[in-house]
């Protein structure tokens, strides 16, 4: 069977103000084209989904567009939520989905949901484990609460209640966390310190384990245990990683043959280094671009000069022998204010894309703040 791996699509994220929905609709297409191309018999995602647990309307249709067409090409699909996603929304209508081919493992137990099926060399189950974290399984396994101090110790307990089952036939896992030995970059978020780490070894005994979480696509401990990264870049420290994604090729038992499909992106990345004389003679663009100028005073209109050969710029630094200073275009930044009521309205609207809250929402916090000057007066 010719699973295609994918993870952290992350759809709905914007890149220093740039909305990605475009370049994520133009590589899921290129991905669907890839399944037909290729061949392929299920499809597996391996967690986030969403780059934000509640994501916009336009992000979900997106990837509901997405899956409808996987249901059409009658690709059975196995789908878990990560740490970005909201377990609940991802697996909302869960049911219904599961009538077209769509398995989702979202929130709630049991942690670890396993679907058979069948091809020319016999039995193949996948199970699916969405990303958790120590609470959850400590509040399932109350008993064994004093050992699950770690993310390696969750996932250890979790696993002992669900082996792999000892019955000679294929098994994949699909996964969404941090295995130690993995390569990491700026834009994935992990606990201080490594304390997210999990051992490969907790994964012995499966034919495949099919992982997200880290952006770069890699393998950790042996081949069969991988990570298919992110489909775009979605940071300036993954400008030269090689998207892509992975096909899984699960023949008998213990014969798994991996092949990469690289991903061509609506929008390359690049980071220039130069002076700003130096910078203007370059070819124009359509790339997101990061500047790093080496300028020792350069001007105040700087951006708007490099804009005219460089259209997507998303960020600027001046690093120079006296200074380094990194300046996002068209980024919030907030007036001087005194009151709170004002920088709360502006830390709100740089939350919501530069939606100003409701008024009845400003009436309620002027209110609040009232009473608590005239408690604070009466004190």
């Amino acid at each position: 069977m010719r699973f295609l791996h994918l993870a952290d699509l992350h759809i709905g994220k914007a890149l220093h103000k740039q909305n990605l929905l475009e370049d994520q609709r133009y590589i899921l297409q290129q991905i669907l084209e890839i399944a037909r191309t290729h061949q392929i018999d299920a499809v597996l995602i391996a967690g986030d989904v969403y780059q934000r647990n509640a994501p916009s309307a336009d992000a979900m249709t997106l990837f509901s567009d997405f899956l409808s067409t996987v249901a059409e090409m009658h690709l059975p699909c196995y789908l878990i939520s990560g740490n970005h996603d909201s377990a609940e929304r991802v697996a909302y209508l869960s049911e219904i989905a599961a009538r077209s081919g769509i398995r989702i493992a979202g929130a709630g137990a049991p942690f670890v949901r396993s679907y058979e099926t069948e091809d020319a060399y016999g039995k193949l189950t996948v199970h699916l484990m969405p990303f958790t974290s120590p609470l959850p399984v400590r509040q399932q396994y109350p008993e064994e609460a004093e050992q699950i101090r770690s993310y390696d110790d969750a996932i250890r307990v979790l696993l002992s209640h669900h082996p792999v089952p000892d019955d000679g036939g294929r098994h994949i896992m699909v996964a969404h966390q941090f295995l130690t030995g993995g390569a990491v970059c700026d834009s994935e978020e992990l606990a201080i310190g490594g304390l997210d780490n999990i051992s490969a070894d907790l994964f012995v005994g499966y034919d495949y384990v099919a992982l997200g979480h880290l952006h770069g696509p890699q393998q950790v401990s042996r081949p069969t245990i991988r990570y298919a990264g992110s489909p775009l870049k979605y940071s300036f420290s993954e400008v030269h990683q090689h998207k892509s994604v992975t096909i899984a090729d699960v023949r008998e038992k213990g014969n798994v043959v991996i092949e990469t499909v690289p991903l061509v992106p609506l929008h390359e990345m690049q980071e220039l280094t130069g002076s700003l004389d130096a910078l203007m003679q370059h070819e124009q663009t359509e790339d997101y671009i990061h500047v790093i100028l080496t300028d020792g005073n350069p001007p105040a209109d700087a951006v708007r000069m490099l804009r005219t050969v460089f259209p997507n710029l998303l960020q600027m630094t001046v690093q120079n022998t006296r200074i380094r200073t990194d300046f996002t275009p068209g980024a919030q930044t907030f007036p001087e204010r005194t009151d709170f009521a004002s920088m709360l309205s502006d830390f709100y609207a740089a939350q919501n894309q530069g939606a100003a809250p409701k008024e009845k929402q400003m009436e309620i916090v002027r209110e609040l703040l009232e009473k608590l000057d005239k408690e604070a007066g009466a004190l």
